[in-house]
């Protein structure tokens, strides 16, 4: 789903929302337990859409954008009016709209921004622009590097007996601190959740797909929207989930060319121009069009500073017969020689 505005009548609009909530359907409940698990920031405004539906039995009618406070106003004018002699049968009556109106007046008005801020106040977000890596410590003593232009949510303080919790998105390199006990530490991505005991690994979350390579320790895969076992790896194991697409590899590798962009560096064997240029712009901003689409099958085995890509296009232009030229502030166009 699309990071937007999710309001009451976002999520009653979604029919897996309602599959989940209503029908408990199993293949919804995964789905958005796990898009929960994901964005904890707004688990007020989905549980306020719960209840809302819990209450009124899943009416299929949408509130407007004035029906809470309408309703609330009403409802309290009808309390106010009720003589105090009046039977309790007569106020009853009134019991479904009060409590929709309850629930929306208080848990989406009143209580979820409370809540939201609470949850929000509670987590730590850190960002990361082009050219700039961070490195973070988390309450446990772990530590993450955060690559360019990415993002990590994790709880500002970890109680000692909870699972300890990331959510990622972008690239990030996890060195994680083992606990007596192996409390467990999962990373959470659109595609899978990443269970941790004590490990060193690089996750990649960018082309719509998470991809983990081990470099020593033990790491379970849980993939999210597929039915699957967990998926146990070894060092120097790459696995690479798609819930998207749907596809699926697992093969080994040497993990420094993975991690690498911890010392600036992008390191290639025998991949494609297409593959490099897309490398390139996720880790610096800068884009390359190629005049000739038939070269981004062409292959690069090679290093790229990132702080330098001035030295890539160097090596290229002594690889292909071809010339580069600025086309845009961190814009470039290849051409081959002799082309127009």
């Amino acid at each position: 789903m699309a990071d937007q505005n999710f309001t009451l009548e976002y999520f009653l609009s979604q029919p897996g929302f309602r599959a989940w909530v209503l029908e408990k359907d199993t293949r919804a409940t995964e789905e958005w337990e796990a898009w929960t698990r994901r964005h904890p920031e707004h688990a007020a405004a989905v549980q306020a859409a719960k209840d809302w539906l819990l209450v009124t039995d899943g009416e299929e009618a949408q509130p407007g954008a004035h029906m809470e406070e309408a309703t609330w106003q009403k409802v309290m004018a009808t309390i106010d009016a009720t003589p105090a002699r009046q039977s309790r049968s007569a106020i009853v009556r009134w019991l479904p709209w009060a409590a929709a109106a309850i629930v929306i007046g208080i848990a989406v008005m009143v209580l979820a921004p409370r809540k939201e801020q609470s949850v929000l106040a509670a987590m730590h977000t850190v960002t990361t622009a082009f050219g700039e890596v961070k490195t973070i410590a988390l309450p446990d003593g772990s530590e993450i590097r955060l690559n360019v232009n990415s993002t990590v949510k994790y709880a500002a303080s970890w109680d000692h007996d909870s699972t300890r919790e990331v959510w990622l998105g972008g690239e990030a390199f996890f060195e994680v601190k083992h606990e007596a006990g192996n409390r467990k530490f999962i990373v959470h991505t659109d595609d899978v959740d990443i269970q941790v005991v004590g490990t060193a690994f690089n996750v990649n979350t960018r082309r719509v797909q998470t991809q983990v390579v081990l470099r020593n320790g033990k790491v379970n895969l849980k993939l999210n929207q597929k039915d699957t076992a967990l998926i146990a790896m070894k060092p120097g194991d790459m696995v690479t989930w798609s819930a998207q697409r749907r596809e699926l590899s697992n093969q080994q590798v040497d993990p420094g060319n993975y991690d690498a962009w911890q010392q600036q560096r992008l390191i290639f064997h025998d991949a494609t121009l297409a593959e490099v240029l897309l490398a390139l712009e996720e880790n610096t901003g800068v884009k390359v069009r190629l005049e000739d689409s038939a070269m981004l099958q062409e292959t690069f085995t090679g290093t790229i500073p990132t702080g330098q890509p001035e030295v890539f296009f160097k090596t290229l232009t002594r690889s292909f017969d071809i010339t580069i030229t600025e086309s845009g502030k961190k814009s470039y166009v290849i051409r081959r020689k002799g082309g127009q």
